[in-house]
């Protein structure tokens, strides 16, 4: 009996483990949130999309090629500003809030600036 209280946290634990998304699926995802929030105030002015938003933005910063790696900003910067556009949920189907994203783009201007034209 005793081994059970340690069984559902170990399970837990073990369903968040894997192997990490390539770098160019964790910056296509952002790509596809802040493309959903583009129309919100603000944060079409910051990013200037275009008429295709996640293909403008996949071409700016070369995420949109499997072979795409982090320089700068990191990996871990670029996943920690990441958490602010999480709110709603880890998947893609669920926009964020335009609080939020506005919060991503005032609170993270280097990765901002990574999709407002910066090359990593």
């Amino acid at each position: 009996m005793r081994y059970l209280r340690f069984l559902g946290p170990l399970v837990f634990l073990s369903a968040c483990s894997g192997p990490a998304a390539p770098d160019a699926a964790v910056c296509q995802d952002v790509v596809i949130r802040l493309c959903q929030t583009a129309s919100c105030p603000g944060v079409g002015t910051e990013l200037a999309p275009g008429t295709d938003c996640v293909l403008s933005l996949q071409e700016r910063t070369g995420c949109g090629g499997v072979d795409f790696t982090f320089t700068s900003p990191t990996r871990e910067r670029f996943l920690d500003c990441r958490e602010l556009l999480l709110s709603n949920g880890t998947s893609t189907e669920q926009p964020p809030a335009c609080d939020d994203t506005l919060r991503f783009l005032f609170e993270c201007p280097d990765v901002a600036g990574f999709f407002q034209g910066g090359q990593p």
